[in-house]
């Protein structure tokens, strides 16, 4: 960023200096500026007093091309903030008769806001549209807008959190900033102790040193193991001018601390921050907005209790059901029944799909034979179910024609096939799991690619160690996608 591209914030106010109110402000400016490129360098926050306020506000206008203020415009006696911006710039306080007439209309009788009306002249004054407010305070036919005030490169801003907002969406939304060179960023949540991985991150940091900037930063964490013990929890941060550079970078990572994430406690649940992750993340991947999309329309067109889900423990279908039980905690779902259709199974499936069931809180039915047995059975008890999410993908043997909703082939159970992720490469499904830190079958990270039955899977040759012909690399390695069922027979 230039070093036209940075802001400072001046939190005014006794109270947050005492501890009896918490700033939240600044954090909501810094990510609505840091969308447009504009970085905050500085925050300070002091008492309502005019000589600081005029101080802070006179070396902050000399330092900085954008300089904020949150805090201290009201009608009381300690709300000074006003003649603090005045005296700091070397102007005069007068009676804006523009702010006045707007004023006298949005606090009807009310004389007291006469006193907002006096402010540093010369200055500009910005209308906002006003958040909902109760009618007691803001009449509804008066309520529509406020106005801020802005003094050369001083915004004076409101503390209330929910005016501040507005107050900071009208200056970004009306173009009254520069724009500066929006970063690139994206986030890993780790839970690993962040001294289990410095060097490996240190690693990583030098290799990207000026192409991407890594950040890490321990949290307090709400979660527990079974047993009762916390579990450890640290939030990277990446960001850079070039997206396949930051994600390049986050790749870097995960590779580096494959052995450390294999070893991570599964936590049990999917909870409510980890959806909205996902969520967020389906803003800038189109493959995974679509796969909620699908998902929507499942959804609209039947009742959770109609849906289920096809689970063999295979990567597509664990993303399949990540993907739905993120999206039944998002809008207060019921949780999909899962069917799985035991055969000739790795122990190491059977052992992870009921983990799977535990970890999601999931009723698993079992059934022997064939699928279309299965589903026959499936429905006999559960007549009520309509249609079945499943995890296939175009590559699919068969799949090539399918659309994302396909009724069954005829002489089938009659249900409608949900395929949410039809249209993901390998690639994006590793992604999903890896980025997302979603629990899956161990036999990916032995060499296995692909997982059927154990007469027909052994481990994709593609992926064979190199340096030592017994062992082999993790599925997420594979380098080509169209060789993904090379250890299929």
């Amino acid at each position: 960023m230039t070093e036209k591209n940075v802001a400072t914030v001046i939190v005014i106010g006794d109270e947050i200096l005492r501890g009896q109110v918490q700033d939240t402000n600044k954090i909501y400016l810094a990510k609505k500026l840091l969308n447009i490129g504009i970085k905050i360098q500085r925050v300070v926050v002091i008492p309502d007093e005019v000589d600081l306020i005029a101080k802070e506000v006179s070396e902050a206008s000399i330092n900085y091309p954008l300089v904020f203020t949150s805090g201290g415009v009201g009608p009381t006696h300690d709300d000074v903030t006003y003649e603090g911006v005045a005296k700091g710039l070397g102007l005069d306080l007068k009676e804006n008769e523009e702010l006045l007439h707007c004023l006298r209309k949005l606090f009807p009788d009310k004389p007291e806001s006469r006193r907002l009306a006096t402010v540093p002249d010369p200055c500009e004054l910005i209308y906002v549209e006003s958040p909902d407010s109760d009618a007691s305070t803001f009449p509804t036919s008066t309520r529509d807008t406020f106005t801020i005030v802005k003094v050369r490169n001083v915004y004076i801003l409101p503390g209330s959190p929910r005016y501040f907002r507005s107050s900071v969406d009208a200056i970004i939304n009306g173009n009254h900033l520069e724009h500066g060179t929006t970063l690139h960023r994206d986030t890993l949540e780790l839970l690993l102790d962040e001294f289990s991985f410095v060097k490996e991150l240190d690693e990583v940091a030098k290799r990207w040193h000026g192409l991407v900037n890594i950040g890490s930063y321990p949290q307090e964490s709400q979660s527990s193991t079974e047993s009762g013990d916390k579990i450890p929890l640290t939030y990277i941060t990446l960001e850079g001018l070039n997206p396949q550079d930051v994600e390049k970078a986050k790749k870097d990572i995960l590779e580096k601390l494959t052995n450390r994430l294999k070893a991570m406690p599964i936590l049990r649940g999917l909870d409510e921050a980890a959806a909205k992750a996902i969520s967020e993340d389906a803003k800038d991947k189109a493959y995974l907005a679509e796969s909620f999309a699908v998902m929507a329309q499942c959804y609209d067109r039947y009742k959770a209790n109609e849906v289920f889900l096809s689970f063999n423990g295979g990567k597509d279908c664990t993303v399949v059901l990540h993907l739905a039980v993120a999206f039944a905690r998002l809008h207060n779902l019921e949780l999909p029944t899962c069917l799985y259709v035991t055969g000739d199974a790795f122990p190491e499936v059977e052992e992870f799909v009921e983990k799977a069931a535990s970890y999601y809180g999931l009723e698993l039915v079992r059934r022997d034979g064939s699928i279309r047995d299965a589903l026959e059975s499936l429905l006999k008890e559960k007549p009520e179910l309509k249609a079945c999410l499943l995890g296939t993908r175009k590559n699919d043997p068969g799949a090539h024609s399918l659309e994302p909703f396909a009724p069954t082939d005829e002489g089938w159970p009659h249900i409608m096939r949900v395929s949410p992720i039809l249209h993901w490469s390998y690639s994006q499904v590793w992604q999903f799991l890896l980025n997302h830190q979603v629990p899956y079958c161990s036999l990916y990270d032995e060499g296995y690619t692909s997982l059927g039955s154990k007469d027909t899977t052994m481990k994709n040759p593609l992926l064979q160690d190199p340096n030592d012909s017994t062992k082999y690399l993790p599925a997420h390695t594979l380098a080509d996608d169209s060789t993904e069922r090379h250890g299929r027979v």
